[in-house]
């Protein structure tokens, strides 16, 4: 069994009250596969970025995390920027600068059981977009088990083009796995129940709903439960999200491991997995960093961390 996670890799630099405080490597894509790394389980990033200082960066700690980089296309250039600005509530409110070149990587050939993990913005532009849906819709009939989180960070209802996109992913995803207000800003829908019905109505049968501070909700044609949050104190918002995909993807991983098939996946075994994507989403959010922390990651590798 092997994992994928695909989008964007961008250096983030981090604002308080005007003033930069701190710097690092990021992303969606790249934050779920540095937790997971870090877990030590078979993850392989698909991303691209430039042969520059930054690039570099994101390269070494990627290697340093357990990463497979084997599928990361580097180009002559510079790699992408994201500047990001924390309010009061430590949110952060993003202004992005795009890579010099806007290149796409090659996929691999799927196999039966890999867990495939995108969203954000790659999984919507159009450079690559054929090659990205050849390869979903090769990775659903290969009976791959694909999660698609569409992270939609600003309103979306007066632009039917990139809905028609996301509609397109949802139908090749496994799991589509969204907060609030994602859905909000897709469909202008505000319950969960109604954000069920319109995916299924795109083919999805399995959503991971999100609430912030308020927990998430699963729900499936059979069952549907909720899980509470982790009291936490909020130092940062950011991966927080990618995090909780991540939990999801190590949950899935643990419980495919143990000879399970996602098809028989019981409601145990899915508020186990759910709970993980509780405890990284919460373990980041009270930390500076946007992955799982070593500690915690060596913690779940030695069975001393258990739900």
């Amino acid at each position: 069994m092997r994992i994928f996670t695909i989008g964007e890799t961008t250096f983030d630099i981090l604002f308080r009250d005007g003033n930069p405080v701190g710097a690092c490597s990021g992303g969606s894509a790249f934050n779920s596969a540095i937790s997971l790394g870090r877990c030590r389980l078979p993850v392989c990033l698909i991303s691209t970025f430039g042969n520059d200082h930054i690039g570099d960066l994101s390269m070494k700690f990627l290697i340093s995390n357990g990463v497979n980089c084997n599928l990361i296309k580097r180009f002559d250039g510079q790699s992408r920027i994201a500047l990001a600005f924390f309010d009061s509530d430590n949110n952060a409110d993003y202004s992005f600068y795009q890579a010099s070149k806007d290149v796409f990587p090659e996929y691999p050939e799927p196999q039966k059981n890999d867990l495939i993990l995108l969203g954000s913005s790659f999984a919507i532009r159009d450079n690559g977009r054929e090659n990205l849906l050849v390869f979903l819709q090769q990775a659903k009939e290969a009976g791959c088990i694909i999660i698609y989180d569409p992270n939609a960070r600003q309103s979306l209802i007066e632009k039917p083009e990139i809905v028609t996109k996301i509609l397109q992913n949802i139908a090749l995803a496994t799991i589509v796995k969204g907060s609030d207000q994602d859905f909000q800003n897709i469909f202008g829908l505000n319950d969960v129940k109604s954000v069920f019905t319109r995916i299924s109505e795109s083919g999805n049968k399995t959503l991971v709903y999100t609430k912030g501070a308020d927990g998430a909700e699963l729900f499936t044609p059979d069952f549907d439960f909720a899980v509470k949050a982790k009291e936490t104190k909020v130092i940062s918002t950011i991966g927080a999200g990618d995090n909780f995909s991540a939990g999801i993807v190590y949950g899935l991983f643990n419980q495919l491991d143990n000879n399970l098939s996602f098809e028989n996946l019981a409601q145990p075994d899915w508020e186990k997995i759910m709970n993980y994507g509780i405890l990284f989403s919460s373990e980041v959010c009270g930390s500076s960093e946007n992955y799982l922390s070593e500690e915690t990651a060596e913690s779940l590798r030695s069975n001393l961390l258990l739900l």
